[in-house]
């Protein structure tokens, strides 16, 4: 993981404590990294979790920006692993929202400065399985960024895309708020 661990416990930490109902969920992760600290090395050969970060882009409509997933014949939001010139998970995510999608500009908002749901993924190969952890960020943007796309990447209402329970999270916590600033960084 190029990303101090340090950075994931502390985000992993604060939305536990706001989000208590997901803890269980994400035990398995804190527990691997606390095994990564004690050892001083990843012991878990190659069933350790994984870590991503994905961008939750919302527009003006209040859709959100969504990418065709073929092989799992559904919508899902753009993610990605973090590379070594991530400073951060954040960072991480801001690519995401750009250079999975080809959307010019995001928008953060300034009293959210972690993530707005860990989605948990189960990926099964061969006879293991992998977990990864995918920490979502929220982003604002608007409908006219998004470039003409062949439709594989389109603004969806956000029920056909998040769960009933992160869709009533964003309307009651996030979406009715008007603080919004530009996030500098990458230029597509």
């Amino acid at each position: 993981m190029p990303l101090d661990e340090s950075q994931i416990v502390k985000l992993l930490t604060g939305y536990m404590t706001q989000y208590p109902d997901e803890t269980a969920a994400l035990m398995p992760l804190y527990n691997a990294i606390g095994g990564h600290v004690r050892e001083g090395a990843c012991l878990h050969l190659d069933s350790c979790p994984r870590v991503a970060a994905g961008a939750l882009v919302v527009d003006e409509h209040d859709r959100v920006l969504a990418l065709w997933e073929s092989h799992y014949s559904r919508w899902g939001l753009p993610r990605l692993l973090p590379h070594a010139e991530d400073n951060s998970l954040f960072d991480t995510a801001e690519r995401a929202a750009k250079c999975t999608t080809g959307i010019g500009e995001v928008y953060q908002l300034t009293s959210v400065t972690g993530p707005v749901d860990i989605d948990v993924r189960r990926d099964v190969r061969g006879c293991g399985v992998h977990i990864t952890y995918v920490l979502r960020f929220l982003f604002r943007s608007y409908s006219y960024e998004l470039p003409q796309t062949a439709g594989h990447i389109q603004w969806r209402k956000i029920r056909e895309v998040v769960p009933p329970q992160i869709e009533s999270r964003l309307s009651t916590e996030y979406l009715t708020e008007s603080r919004w600033r530009r996030v500098s960084g990458l230029a597509v």
